[in-house]
């Protein structure tokens, strides 16, 4: 859900406008008491929308995903899914009508939190290092399980390796984190930072994030109170976006440990598979991919030998009835390819050739050329339901499943 779905309802304009949400004043805040501003109901049954006096849940923005939680409202608690900002207002999104002027309290959920909090400010401090290099953040994006910056540019190895020392070192070093609030239009009109258009700047605040001396940058977010808690980033791979751009995906906190118990499971059962210690991965699955090549390169061989057998028998069906037929249960387009390699391209009255593979939910293909291959496409397509394809003169078409019968059907066509 983003806020491009919020219903049209318009705003009371009594809650805490967002810029200075408790949970942007105190990011270590867990809970808050607080009142029901208004509650009405959501457009396409996505529940009820809230607003609150106050909130200790972060609307998504600034790249960050929105919180969850719950709310307790006369002692039972409903789970808040979704929080969103609509213009100066934070918009919670409950399945249960909660009563105007009531007096509820907000819990967030700390874990997705805190977790959020290590990778934006992570993300900050990696940016932040990243521009004393003349390299610009273009973007970013936390995801559920990994993030990314996006660079003008791919970073080399040696880039990488000196970008993450930087950034340990920074975190090491327990840089206090603060945040700066402006609404006076002479200092906001000074920073540059592009506000949203549906936030209103006049009324509205602008939050710079400090940390120490090493960086200070417009930000919406919540962070953490000094890097320390940050724990650690590690700088994972880059993938090649729009012209030279680059994504460098990295990770924060306490995902890092996640991730390396992860990468150690995987690696454990490789271990297994490959009855090798750990140093040896690499070699032993070289040495699986050159052994896999010898045994393709023999494969091939041994398909031209088929294939050119199979065209053979073709030959022979079509001197005898003008009409051949090659079905093959495993076969592959590749295969038959090969088949009419060494078949030939076939002159004007020697007939007809219908080659098909597949079985059952696997589906297959089918090749059908020669004298008569329109009559018999038709042919072919009232007898397979769920084929796909054309072609004058030669038809190809793909089966996505066969149906009962139908190998059988086609094993038998006539015209």
């Amino acid at each position: 859900m983003s806020a491009t779905i919020l219903s049209k309802t318009k705003r009371s304009g009594a809650s805490t406008i967002v810029g200075l949400l408790a949970c942007q004043a105190d990011s270590y805040l867990q809970s808050l008491k607080t009142r029901v501003v208004s509650c009405n109901k959501a457009d396409k049954d996505l529940g009820y929308e809230v607003e609150f006096e106050n909130t200790v849940l972060f609307p998504e923005g600034g790249g960050q995903p929105f919180d969850t939680g719950v709310v307790v409202a006369n002692g039972k608690e409903i789970p808040v899914s979704n929080v969103q900002r609509d213009g100066l207002t934070a918009v919670h999104i409950v399945q249960e009508e909660l009563v105007k002027d009531s007096e509820v309290e907000l819990k967030v959920d700390w874990a997705r939190r805190w977790d959020h909090m290590q990778q934006h400010t992570g993300q900050h401090v990696l940016s932040a290092v990243l521009d004393r290099r003349n390299i610009e953040t273009l973007g970013w994006n936390l995801g559920p399980k990994f993030c990314y910056i996006e660079l003008p540019r791919k970073l080399s190895s040696e880039e990488v390796s000196d970008v993450q020392q930087e950034c340990n070192d920074y975190i090491f070093k327990s840089l206090p984190i603060k945040v700066e609030q402006h609404q006076d239009k002479a200092t906001t009109d000074t920073i540059d930072h592009k506000v949203p258009e549906n936030y209103d700047l006049s009324k509205g605040v602008m939050r710079v994030v400090h940390i120490s001396d090493l960086d200070a940058n417009p930000c919406c977010g919540t962070h953490l109170a000094n890097t320390s808690h940050i724990g650690t980033i590690a700088l994972l791979h880059s993938q090649p976006i729009r012209g030279t751009n680059s994504r460098l995906f990295f990770l924060a906190g306490d995902r890092v440990a996640r991730y390396a118990a992860e990468i150690n499971e995987i690696v454990r059962k490789a271990n297994a598979a490959l009855s090798c210690q750990t140093e040896d991965i690499e070699e032993k699955i070289n040495g699986l991919n050159n052994r896999i090549k010898e045994l393709n390169a023999k494969e091939r061989a041994w398909s031209a030998q088929v294939a050119k057998y199979e065209a053979g028998d073709i030959r022979h069906q079509l001197e005898a009835n003008k009409f051949a037929i090659l079905y093959k249960q495993d076969g592959t387009n590749d295969y038959l390819r090969l088949v009419e390699k060494e078949l030939g391209k076939l002159k004007a009255g020697e007939g007809t050739v219908l080659l098909f593979t597949g079985l059952g939910k696997q589906g297959g293909s089918i090749v059908l050329y020669g004298d008569e291959a329109d009559a018999y496409a038709v042919k072919v397509k009232e007898l397979v339901k769920n084929v796909k394809g054309g072609g004058k003169g030669r038809f190809q078409g793909k089966v996505t499943a066969w149906e009962k019968g139908e190998i059988d059907s086609l094993l038998k066509i006539s015209l």
